[in-house]
């Protein structure tokens, strides 16, 4: 059970809502329930909401593995004389896999001298168990710690003339022996406009550290004088700032400037480890940085806009306590560390148009070019040059009120070029066609028809190929037909239905004939009638079936059948089980499904629903071999084919949302 609810507790009025569901899917059973409650209890103001899943999975060998998760947060505020207030607070959390269970309580007194700024100080206890660490062989032990918390929060909108400021910080300390914990969040915003010139800057700051049992190295792991387990703490640091400027520079253009600039830092160190054990600190540390100046042009039938994006990024990762440790183990650690650092700068240009030169046709242009050079250490051969050019035309024709086409075209070319010679030869270009018209037809608000057919092309090509290999040259060309209808029937009665057939060809590319090989080819069917009826005024019904057909190419497909003797008849084994052979060709896997759908919608006063959801259908998988087979087992072969295998599976879903 679990579903949480997403609505936000309103002050001014009760909110009561509970929420269950069941999921049946293939392998997956899921219960899910939520909780949320805001209620005003004589002079105290209660918030509750609460999270909880279940989650069962079936394994091959027919076992159950299970993770269960809840997640619980609360309130309780009070209103004292004067410019006081109480406040508690507390949160729980439990993950059924890890074993964990933390629990954090606050209570404190919010101080709101004005109404635009309030602190708020607390004081509690937190407490976190999970398992620690033990000696190869033997089962972690559950660790229990606790200990007391500290908060501090606060919001600032000083009301100055002209401008928007806001100030909110959110602190928390936990000190739960032997480990530590820390969250310090500080966001910030500045709006000022002037006539028509909107200015506005954010940043956020944040500084979390998360302690967790770890082993003691794996070098060490199975001295049995060694103490099994050490503290790993990690630290990590975030600054994000943007500033942006919207102004308007002539009659209908306006010009926006956009900066973002991020700082990321992670240290991880250990702590209460043996002297003499082996332990590896690191740093890691981004910088990233964009810019993007654009041009807007707007007016009631033209839309244009214009941008230019710069950008640069670079990660570092460097071993802190290399000093400490042996100089293989220093040397091996930190080039694997340092293979994953990198340098990256980017420019880009994009282009969007939106115009109507007709009442009833709308077109539109959207188009990109990208450059990415991705710079690595020696030792990463990742070391590449990337362009990118994309691009959209669509067109919009109001034929009438009823009947009216769209028309979209796509294209893409992205090269990629690596410097490091061990890695040329993957050296690709990559060309994407796609066109997709489609028509809709609404001939009265009864009925409505849309048929959207699409043809899409992939090729792919080496820059060039290594002498003594074949050509990797790939080519992926679809077909793709899909359509939907709709019907009113009667008042309160619609008939549904929606479909599409897909082909997908891969093949072998030879580019410079502009030819091909097929080697495989992917069959998509599926379909969807339903009928949905409104039974009464608060209950909503639907029935339908759905089909589903995948015909797959396989190089290698094998079928097993029945063994006979000299006599024709089947041979058995001791058991009385039917002994079996095989065979494999070239051949189609082919998937059917096919069953009944239903749904039952049941809404309730106050706002309180039911809602169950079901698809049953049974699936059948065969083959059909190609090639020659075996003259005295052909019809065995093939009929065993034909037969393939069945299953039943059933999925279905339940949700029940309670206001009370």
């Amino acid at each position: 059970m679990l579903c949480l609810l997403g609505v936000q507790a309103a002050r001014a009025q009760p909110v009561r809502h509970l929420e269950t569901s069941f999921e049946r899917d293939v392998n997956r059973y899921r219960w899910r329930y939520g909780l949320q409650v805001a209620q005003q209890v004589g002079a105290w103001q209660l918030a509750l909401t609460n999270r909880f899943r279940s989650d069962a999975f079936i394994l091959f060998d027919d076992r159950y593995t299970f993770r269960d998760e809840n997640q619980l947060v609360w309130s309780a505020d009070r209103s004292l004389p004067g410019a006081l207030s109480l406040r508690s607070r507390g949160t729980l959390g439990w993950f059924s896999q890890s074993d964990v269970f933390s629990q954090e309580l606050y209570g404190g007194v919010r101080y709101a001298p004005t109404e635009y700024a309030w602190v708020e100080p607390s004081v509690g206890l937190a407490m976190d168990q999970r398992s620690g660490a033990a000696p190869a062989g033997e089962k972690p032990p559950l660790r229990f710690d606790a200990g007391p918390a500290y908060g501090l929060r606060f919001t600032l909108t000083p009301p100055v003339d002209g401008y928007q400021i806001r100030l909110e910080g959110d602190a928390a300390w936990q000190s739960i022996s032997p480990r530590r914990g820390r969250g310090l969040y500080l966001n910030g915003a500045l709006g000022h406009r002037i006539e028509e010139t909107q200015l506005t800057a954010r940043v956020r700051l944040a500084s979390v550290r998360r302690d967790a049992y770890q082993a003691v190295s794996f070098l060490n792991r199975d001295d049995p004088t060694r103490q099994p387990e050490t503290i790993e703490a990690t630290t990590s640091d975030t600054l994000e700032a943007t500033v942006e400027l919207d102004a308007p520079v002539y009659r209908h253009f306006h010009i926006t400037s956009r900066i973002d600039v991020e700082a990321g830092n992670r240290f991880i160190r250990t702590e209460q480890a043996p002297d003499d054990a082996l332990f590896f600190e690191t740093d890691f540390r981004r910088r990233a940085a964009d810019g993007e100046l654009a041009v807007r042009y707007q007016r009631p039938r033209l839309m244009g806009r214009l941008a230019a994006r710069a950008g640069a990024a670079t990660e570092r990762r460097q071993l802190a306590n290399r000093e400490d440790l042996p100089p293989t183990e220093a040397a091996q650690k930190g080039n694997l560390l340092q293979q994953a650092d990198y340098d990256e700068g980017s420019f880009s240009l994009r282009t969007r148009l939106r115009g109507e030169p007709l009442r009833r046709l709308v077109l539109t242009f959207d188009g990109a070019a990208r450059i990415i050079r991705h710079d690595t250490p020696e030792a990463n051969p990742d070391d590449r040059d990337e362009v990118f050019y994309t691009g959209e035309v669509g067109a919009l024709l109001r034929l009438s009120r009823y009947l009216e086409a769209d028309l979209k075209a796509y294209g893409s070319y992205n090269h990629t070029v690596y410097i490091n010679a061990e890695r040329s030869a993957e050296n690709n270009v990559q060309r994407s066609l796609r066109l997709r018209p489609s028509i809709r037809w609404t001939p009265s608000s009864r009925t409505r028809v849309e048929v959207a057919p699409e043809v899409r092309a992939t090729y792919t090509v080496d820059d060039f190929v290594l002498p003594g290999r074949r050509s990797t040259d790939q080519s992926a060309r679809e077909v793709r037909m899909a359509g939907a209808v709709e019907q009113e029937v009667a008042e309160g009665l619609r008939v549904l239905g929606d479909g599409s057939y897909s082909d997908l060809r891969l093949g072998r590319l030879l580019w410079d004939t502009f030819a091909e090989i097929p080697f495989d080819t992917l069959r998509t069917y599926s379909g969807w009638l339903r009928v949905q009826a409104q039974v009464t005024p608060r209950l909503f019904a639907e029935t339908g079936v759905r089909l589903f057909i995948r015909s797959d190419f396989d190089r290698a497909t094998t079928v097993r059948y029945a063994r006979v003797g000299a006599d024709g008849e089947v041979l058995r084994d001791e058991a009385g089980a039917v002994l079996l052979t095989s065979i494999t060709r070239e051949g189609r896997q082919i998937i059917e499904q096919i069953g009944p759908t239903t749904s039952l919608t049941w809404s309730l006063p106050g706002g309180s629903a039911l809602r169950v959801e079901g698809w049953l259908y049974v699936q059948h998988t065969w083959q059909r071999l190609y090639g020659d087979l075996p003259d005295d087992a052909a019809d065995r072969i093939t009929a065993a084919a034909r037969d393939g295998s069945r299953r039943i599976v059933p999925n279905l879903t339940v949700t029940a949302r309670w206001a009370f």
